[in-house]
């Protein structure tokens, strides 16, 4: 018995124990909290009536938006109406006996709907608080509604994607500044969780989708401040690094990459052209970001008659870094994949089984999983009679 209860604990998770209140909609938060879950967390997504808009967001999966189910694994769900008397009060109930609050309305709704930080801090010191906005609670966007193509845009990530020359702006798939501002976010939570263990009490963390956006961003900016180079589309190429770039062969593409003088040594024997080592053009790096579109002019025919496992197996051979350029379809049955859980199968009662992103991270002692998401609304029945029934006395920082 003592056995099976050491193994129940380690299969937990971390966050086991802790529990989470997500109020979020759409992506960046929602996966804030599917982060936390996978962690072990106690993840409670609270709905408004109407319900989190990606339940319809295309594709659908048996009636469902496939969106929605990844973005909501490792959760219990309820609904509750924050605009009644009675809804915010279970609101403030339930975050009374909660470890994390995460939100990412516009700045000034959660205010409207009595679920701000100061309202939560009051029945909950010992409460952190995530608060997810576009840009940023201050400033005069403060207010400004915001979604992925827009940050895209405004960050100057879009600007700095796409093909040479190319005078539109190169948007990357939907969800890839959302999706990374969950990562910072969860960062921030654990970092005040673990700074709560020394003072007792809990704080507000403030994530902005523009922040992450700079983050992803700070090997460009640093290209920009330090050396005064203007992040303009380039493809696939590395602006200071020659050759590192996708290459098409005979049959499909290959990344290629050399990073030091040994493998731009190596480069060239797998091509079976050892005379371009001896090139003064392309004697170093320097020289072969200055020298570019003439040594494209001299690898891409050779690299473009044969096909990409000649390559692969010539580079591997030499040690210099290459890889398939895959579609998921393929990508998703690697056995490097496979192997590593890193896409979960999981099963539901409702919409058949679905392909999710498996756990980012493996704990020898508390590994995490993946668990399939709640139905709608499926826990606002237990949740609630746990609130009627816990006494007042109970939630955190009352008197």
């Amino acid at each position: 018995m003592a056995e099976a209860a050491i193994t129940a604990q380690q299969s937990a998770g971390p966050l086991a124990g802790l529990r989470v209140m997500d109020v979020s909609i759409m992506a960046a938060g929602p996966w804030t909290g599917a982060l936390l879950g996978m962690l072990g967390a106690e993840v409670i997504k609270v709905e408004p009536p109407a319900g989190d808009g990606t339940r319809w967001v295309m594709p659908t999966q048996r009636g469902m938006g496939t969106n929605f189910i990844s973005m909501n694994v490792n959760k219990q769900d309820m609904i509750i109406d924050f605009k009644s008397a009675e809804g915010r009060a279970a609101a403030l109930e339930l975050a009374a006996g909660c470890d994390v609050f995460v939100q990412n309305f516009r700045v000034g709704v959660i205010e409207r709907l009595g679920l701000d930080y100061e309202s939560l801090k009051r029945v909950n010191p010992r409460l952190v608080y995530c608060a997810i906005s576009g840009f940023g609670e201050t400033g005069p966007l403060a207010k400004a509604g915001c979604a992925d193509p827009i940050m895209q845009a405004f960050s100057g990530f879009a600007r700095s994607n796409g093909a040479p020359g190319d005078t539109l702006e190169a948007f990357r798939f939907t969800g890839f500044i959302d999706l990374t501002t969950s990562s910072v976010a969860t960062e921030a939570v654990l970092a005040a969780l673990l700074e709560r263990e020394t003072t007792g009490e809990g704080q507000k963390v403030e994530v902005s989708m523009l922040e992450a956006a700079l983050e992803i961003q700070a090997t460009r900016i640093a290209e920009l401040l330090g050396a005064g180079l203007v992040p303009h589309p380039r493809g696939s190429e590395s602006p200071g690094i020659v050759p590192d770039r996708a290459f098409r062969t005979l049959d499909r593409e290959v990344f290629i990459t050399t990073h030091d003088e040994s493998q731009w040594a190596g480069f060239c024997a797998a091509l079976e052209c050892p005379e371009l080592a001896q090139d003064a053009r392309f004697a170093n790096n320097r020289l072969r970001v200055e020298h570019r579109a003439a040594l494209d002019a001299v690898v891409d025919p050779l690299l473009a008659a044969r096909p990409a496992i000649w390559w692969l197996r010539a580079m591997q051979r030499q040690s210099v870094p290459c890889g398939l350029a895959h579609h998921f379809e393929s990508f998703r049955h690697h056995q490097q994949v496979v192997e590593n859980r890193m896409i979960e199968r999981i099963k539901t009662r409702d919409w058949g089984e679905v392909s999710v992103a498996g756990v980012p991270w493996h704990f020898s002692q508390t590994p995490c999983a993946v668990r399939e998401p709640a139905r709608p609304g499926e826990h606002t029945d237990e949740i609630m009679r746990e609130l009627a029934a816990r006494p007042r006395n109970t939630i955190k920082g009352a008197a």
